[in-house]
């Protein structure tokens, strides 16, 4: 399976994922002037935008160690320029979904509230991981 193909597989899975626990699919794919949001997902009151991370082969890792900070600060600005149109005034949630697929399923690694942006006055983000 090519890795175009992989990711669109793994974030099908990703959806299904949230489902199966409640969450209503708000948006996938969301392309935005940036960059792109795979998937937002709400329940109640919380709005969670997910980094999903589909792989193959372990060899460069989990595909939850490829969200580094530079890709969790893109995330939180992509979120809040969906935010900006879309005004949501419940909780804002990251999740990270990992998915290893071994050539017959898919093994999910979930993380939950991944991470936090955090003001800082000398930074413009502060990580919390």
């Amino acid at each position: 399976m090519d890795s175009r193909e992989l990711g669109r597989r793994g974030e099908r899975r990703a959806a299904w994922f949230y489902r199966l626990r409640g969450y209503s699919i708000v948006a996938r794919n969301v392309r935005l002037r940036n960059g792109e949001i795979d998937l937002i997902v709400r329940r109640r009151r919380v709005l969670a935008f997910v980094e999903v991370k589909a792989r193959q082969s372990l060899a460069a890792g989990e595909g939850y160690e490829a969200v580094d900070r530079v890709k969790q600060l893109r995330l939180v600005r992509l979120a809040g320029e969906y935010l900006a149109h879309r005004p949501h005034s419940g909780e804002i949630r990251y999740d990270v979904l990992s998915l290893y697929w071994t050539g017959i399923r898919f093994i999910i690694t979930y993380y939950r509230d991944a991470f936090r942006p955090i003001s800082d006055s000398h930074r413009p983000w502060k990580w919390t991981i």
